[in-house]
């Protein structure tokens, strides 16, 4: 059987990792707003600017409540 300790470690490496990949999932969100912008393809840039913004404030909660 598993003991305690190891489960924990095991969660926290899944908490991590699943950080991560929202931070990076996020900044490719970012980055094809401001290509979008560039575009003159303003309703998408915008809208996708704006989902990105609200997306990092998420994080930066889920942060908060999770790490400090």
């Amino acid at each position: 059987m598993l003991s305690a300790s190891v489960m924990e470690v095991l969660y926290w490496i899944a908490i991590v990792s699943m950080a991560v990949v929202l931070v990076l999932i996020n900044a490719g969100i970012f980055a094809i707003s401001i290509r979008f912008l560039k575009q003159r393809k303003l309703p998408l840039g915008i809208g996708a600017f704006l989902f990105s913004l609200f997306c990092f404030y998420l994080i930066s909660l889920m942060f908060k409540q999770t790490f400090l």
